[in-house]
């Protein structure tokens, strides 16, 4: 059995793959499978693949490629036929910091025993390091799923990515591991991923998912590990207007509110009433 397996996702990416595949078989770490989920790419994505299969034989490759509902229905798939005791997720527009990472990931989790590790990332064209080493920063603005490696089994206890988080899935399922104490999570200061910064979660936001932000903070103790409490209620209480607004998922959006208007003590109730009333007029209102 791999220790690791590496799932990629990927759709229409000729452009950036090559560098991404580079950057895994310069690892000198090994013993890992490979695991392709393509969304039916119609450009070159298919036939990199297949050149870099033949060119790398004795790494463990498997490509399945068929038409999915998004990049989280892939990488859901690619869990399904994980073999490996610990999964990695990786973009076709992602690449390894350096070659040692996967043999210092491997090395740290081996001295303790841990259900999901993770390190920094760097974005590949801003430069931006991101360091989300305390609990308050993962559950505040959550953590990129490429710094990320998770044991398989926090994917049997809890599930695997919601669909109707469109852009924020991984997110949603990082969050709820960092917030069930049954699971054990350490940061290591290792340099992981160059992330690739022309996914969706670069220039679109997931109003569903940050309008249940807070609920699921607050529903499972978490709201009083965070530095603003008032500053993420409010950002949830606007993508819920914003989802009755636009006429979508109004209905998630109406049961988000709905908590909020009832237990949340700190608002004043001229601002429920009134918040009450612009929901029901986005909600009834046509759109133009």
């Amino acid at each position: 059995m791999p220790f690791f397996s590496i799932i990629v996702p990927t759709y229409n990416c000729a452009n950036t793959l090559q560098k991404t595949l580079d950057s895994i078989a310069s690892q000198k770490f090994n013993e890992y499978e490979l695991i392709f989920m393509d969304g039916a790419s119609t450009d070159k994505t298919l036939s990199i693949i297949d050149d870099f299969k033949s060119a790398n034989i004795l790494i463990n490759s498997t490509l399945i490629s068929a038409p999915d509902s998004g990049i989280y229905d892939a990488m859901n798939k690619g869990i399904a036929i994980a073999n490996g005791e610990w999964l990695y997720f990786m973009g076709g527009d992602d690449k390894f910091y350096n070659p040692s990472v996967l043999n210092a990931v491997y090395l740290e989790i081996s001295k303790s025993n841990v259900d999901l590790i993770y390190g920094k990332v760097t974005g590949l064209n801003s430069q931006i390091n991101y360091i989300d080493d305390t609990l308050s920063k993962v559950l505040s603005r959550g953590i990129h799923h490429q710094s990320v490696f998770y044991n398989k089994r926090i994917f049997d206890k809890i599930g695997n990515y919601d669909l109707k988080f469109k852009i924020a899935a991984d997110y949603h399922l990082t969050l709820k591991v960092f917030l069930n104490d049954l699971f054990i999570k350490r940061f290591i200061n290792i340099d992981i991923t160059y992330f690739g910064e022309s996914g969706l979660s670069s220039f679109m936001f997931d109003y569903s998912f940050f309008s249940y932000h807070y609920k699921l903070l607050a529903t499972n103790n978490g709201i009083n590990k965070i530095e603003n409490p008032d500053e993420c209620l409010q950002k949830s209480i606007y993508c819920c207007l914003y989802l009755a607004r636009t006429k979508k998922n109004v209905a998630f959006g109406w049961r988000n509110l709905w908590y909020y208007l009832r237990h949340i003590n700190t608002l004043r109730l001229s601002f429920r009433i009134k918040t009450f009333f612009r929901m029901c007029f986005w909600s009834l209102k046509f759109p133009t």
